[in-house]
């Protein structure tokens, strides 16, 4: 997983502002992932591409099967030889999350092409989500202001969950780390809450 010069930048808005010498306030890159064959991986898309629907975002040409956690059940997108051939109108705008699972003998490589969701707040409800950064950062969460409260952020590694449970607004360990374009569970036991950031680009 690769980003280009422009999304590297975005890293230094973490801690106060990002600096454009454009005449636009646009970010636009690319973010590369790699679904390995034969198995599971919780990924996000993290740049804005039209609608963000899938067959918008995910633009391959082998096959691939996409697992969307909507209303506490799952929804299935499939592509065959490039080709959507089911759930290619799902929206998967960044912030949220979805399982990826490769079809083919081989990787399968996702490049994400867009502009930054600068400004892009993410909605993080009452019981069972999946979330991710909306923006193309990776980190401990803490650093990504993630608003900690009463919850467990599950993240799946290597075929496994693995959980991070925090009470009062402390981690009861150390911070989740995120890679870019990857997604978790959050299984909040708090009431809705928002997760913002503060950064500006001048």
């Amino acid at each position: 997983m690769r980003t280009n010069a422009l999304l590297l930048a975005v890293a230094v808005a973490a801690s106060g502002s990002l600096l454009a010498q454009t005449t636009s306030k646009n970010i636009v890159g690319y973010v590369n992932k790699t679904v390995p064959k034969n198995q599971f991986l919780m990924i996000a898309n993290p740049l804005n591409n039209g609608g963000n629907t899938v067959e918008e975002v995910i633009k391959i040409s082998s096959d691939l099967a996409l697992y969307h956690f909507v209303g506490g059940s799952f929804t299935g997108s499939t592509a065959l030889g490039g080709a959507w051939i089911e759930g290619g109108d799902v929206v998967v705008a960044p912030g949220g999350g979805f399982f990826a699972f490769g079809l083919d003998a081989a990787d399968v490589k996702i490049t994400f092409v867009g502009e930054v969701a600068v400004g892009k707040v993410v909605s993080i409800p009452n019981g069972l989500s999946i979330r991710s950064s909306a923006l193309p950062q990776a980190g401990k969460l803490d650093a990504l202001e993630y608003p900690v409260g009463d919850e467990t952020v599950y993240q799946f590694v290597s075929g496994n969950y693995a959980g991070t449970d925090a009470l009062g607004g402390t981690w009861l360990g150390d911070a989740p780390t995120v890679a870019v374009a990857e997604s978790f569970f959050v299984l909040n036991n708090e009431p809705s809450k928002n997760w913002s950031r503060s950064f500006t680009i001048n």
